[in-house]
Order: structure tokens, then sequence, then C-alpha cells
């Protein structure tokens, strides 16, 4: 079969995003008055593990800095459940990854895991939590307000999620997720969380909101007794300013890189249209056929949970999976369907062929080809004419076309979108 050619296309996204983070990040805690609670000689801790959150660093750092003038000694937790192995060093190495270091952030980071169970909640959901967490002043959280990609919700992934998964480290993730099988991922996240805010000293959460196109859009500070509500009315406002992808029905689906930094499931499950969970139905839409990945992020370290939600990917990606990461971090999570490795070919143009050898009786015309980078960044595509023409002209902009797929010596894919959103 003729490979089809392509079209750079630009969705048409409502953006905008903050031009001082700091100077938010400021004015915002100063509003809000949690600073007013912290007292000289305080201890207080700060929650944090997220990965591909812009300005992450630099607002833990500001926040840090804050604390400080307040005379309270700063804590960084480590709040991340499984991830990193589900061991210390391998969650310092995370939040290392992420920019959050001492030096950077100026506090210094939790190194061990030590465990104390608070009780259970009123489903007999066992509350871990670190020790850490019991011995302090005072709790931040930041966090980023996102949609979550193992289910769908009022409130999904956040400051909640964060203490859910989070505070009770590896023995909180397992059990939480166990129990989201039988009770559902939000009931089980909100009635942990309330169990938290009755039982530890939480400050506050930092709630961050993401642009369009990966930057800081707004800064919030929710305090315990608003926070539910306020992640409800937070995420509806990401929602309606998530890009997807622009059409219903994809023939072929090529993704450059997947990762931990790019999604918790590797690949957004709501973009992709594949959850493959066993407590979570399968989306309607967008209905894809095959689903080619190239490639692993550096910054997922070889985690490459979600690697199951493809057809086709290379021996290439195969190569650098971190077998131990993916599996501790498959089966906390309930969800081993994620790691199992797809049909690997030696380079992407036999991926790619073995794509379109499976589609169905299609040709360079009928075939609706769609090329992203990664998961996150869908505002900037490639598409095929026939992709092209069952997508609203309104919603996007096209750039240039028709072009030619091409490869290299190594008969992988000549990347057109290196340094697109």
């Amino acid at each position: 079969m003729k490979l089809p050619e392509l079209y750079h296309i630009r969705q048409k996204v409502h953006t905008s995003c903050l031009q001082d983070v700091k100077k938010t990040l400021v004015e915002r805690v100063a509003e809000s008055r949690i600073l007013d609670h912290v007292a000289p000689g305080a201890k207080v801790v700060v929650a944090v593990g997220s990965r591909g959150i812009p300005n992450y660093p630099e607002v833990v750092r500001h926040l840090v800095e804050l604390l400080k003038d307040k005379g309270a000694t700063v804590l960084i937790l480590p709040a991340m459940g499984s991830h990193g192995g589900g061991h210390p060093s391998g969650q310092v190495r995370v939040l290392a990854e992420l920019g959050i270091t001492p030096k950077k952030v100026g506090a210094g980071i939790v190194t061990t895991m030590e465990m104390t169970l608070l009780g259970t909640t009123p489903n007999g959901i066992a509350l871990w939590a670190d020790q850490t967490l019991t011995e302090c002043g005072h709790i931040l959280l930041v966090n980023r307000i996102k949609p979550h990609t193992e289910f769908g919700g009022r409130i999904e992934s956040g400051l909640l999620k964060m203490m859910a998964i989070g505070f009770g480290r590896r023995n909180g993730a397992t059990e939480v997720h166990m129990r989201a099988v039988q009770l559902g991922y939000e009931r089980t996240i909100r009635e942990v969380a309330r169990a938290y805010i009755e039982r530890l000293p939480i400050l506050a959460g930092i709630a961050l909101l993401d642009s369009p196109e990966g930057k800081t859009a707004d800064i919030r500070v929710v305090v315990p007794a608003v926070m539910e509500s306020m992640e409800e009315e937070l995420l509806s406002i990401v929602k309606e300013g998530s890009p997807r992808l622009p059409l219903r029905d994809i023939d072929v689906l090529i993704i450059d890189e997947m990762g931990k930094n790019v999604s918790g499931s590797g690949m957004d499950t709501k973009v992709i249209g594949r959850i493959m969970n066993i407590y979570e139905p399968e989306p309607e839409s967008p209905r894809i056929a095959r689903i080619f990945v190239r490639d692993l992020t550096p910054e997922t370290s070889g985690n490459a949970l979600g690697i199951g939600l493809a057809d086709f990917t290379t021996q290439r990606l195969v190569a650098k999976i971190d077998t131990e990461a993916t599996r501790i971090n498959c089966i906390t999570a309930v969800t081993p369907e994620k790691a199992r490795i797809p049909i690997a070919l030696p380079s992407d143009q036999e991926a790619l062929r073995a794509c379109l050898e499976t589609i169905g009786p299609r040709d360079e015309s009928s075939t609706r080809l769609v090329w992203i980078r990664n998961t996150t960044s869908l505002v900037d595509l490639f598409v095929s004419a026939a992709a092209l023409a069952e997508i609203d002209p309104a919603t996007v902009e096209v750039l240039e076309g028709p072009l030619a797929i091409e490869f290299d010596r190594d008969d992988n894919l000549v990347t057109l979108l290196r340094g697109a959103v």
C-alpha cells in the first residue's frame, strides 16, 4: 500500500497563561491568609510528586521561601504511591528528574517510608499515612488539576487524589486501587481524602491549572473546607479547555513518545479512547483502529505502564523498558493489562506497514492517519487527506502540505513534529 501524504494542521484553542508565576503564587497565598496559621518554628510538610507539570520546581521553591519567611521548617514529601519502584531512593530520584531537589527548592526531602495506620474509613478502607505527616504542624499539597486517565468523574486528578494515593505511599496506593475495583475510583478517593482531612493537619492545597499548550494558566489556593467543591469547579474549567484529537474515527494513530511524564497511563486514555481496566467502561470516542507508539520518553525512566494500550511498537522502545518499575506500578494500580507488550517490530517502517495491513480495505486516499508527538501535545499535528476531510475546517488551520512520509537509513520515521506543541 502506498503511504498517504500528510498535512500539518494546528487546532484553534482558546489559550492564556500566567506572565509571572511567582507573583501570582505570592498574591494568591497572601489573599488566602493561610500562612497566618504558621507560627515560627512550625514544621511544615509540602507534598509533591506529579510529573509533567509546567513550572513545578519554581512553584515549590517559591512556596518554601514563603514558609521560611514565616520561620517554618519545611520538608518535601514524595506523595506518589508506587512510582519510583515504590521505595524511598526511587522516589527521590523521580523528584530530582522533576527538578525538585533540596538545592533547587531549598528544603530537605523525606527519604524514609515509615508508615502509620490511622484507622479505617466508613467503608473499611485502611488509612495509611507516612509518619512524617503525623509528626508535623501543617501539610500543604501542590498538584495540578486535570482529567484522570483511569476514570471519569466530577473530581479526577488533583489534590484529593494526591492525598488518597500519595499520603499512604505504596501501602496506601495499593489499598486505594484495590478498593476502587469495589467502590469505584471517585468514591474511593473522596472517602479517603475526607478521612485524611479529618485526621491530619492539612493547611491547604496549591492547585495548578495548565493551558492547552502546556503552560501554567492559573494558581489557586484551596482550603480543606471547600476542597471537594473547588476541585469540581476547577476540573470543569480544565476539561472545557482541554484539546482532543479533532476527529472521532481514526484508522492509524502514530504517537512519537509515551511515558509517565506525559500521562499517568503513559498515553492519555481519554485522548486515545482506550482505558483497559476492570472498573471503568471504555470510552465511546474516539474510535482508533490501530495505535503505533514509537518510543519512551527519557523522563519516564523505563516505566512503560500503558504500553499495552498500543497495537504496535518498536523493538527500541521495548529495550528501554524497566520491567521492575513497570511491574510494580501496574500491579499497585490494579492494571496489569497496561504492561502487555504489543507486537514490537525492528523499525518504524515495518510497524507502520503492519498498521496499514490490519485496518481493512483502505488505500492512501481513504486512510485516516493522524500523527502526534504525545497525548498532551495536540495543538500541532499531522493528518492524512482522508482525516482532514472529516475535520471541521473552522476548528483548525492548515499550515502546510501535502508532505510525504519519509524514513531514514534505518527505516525509522523522519520526525516532522520535533518542537511542535
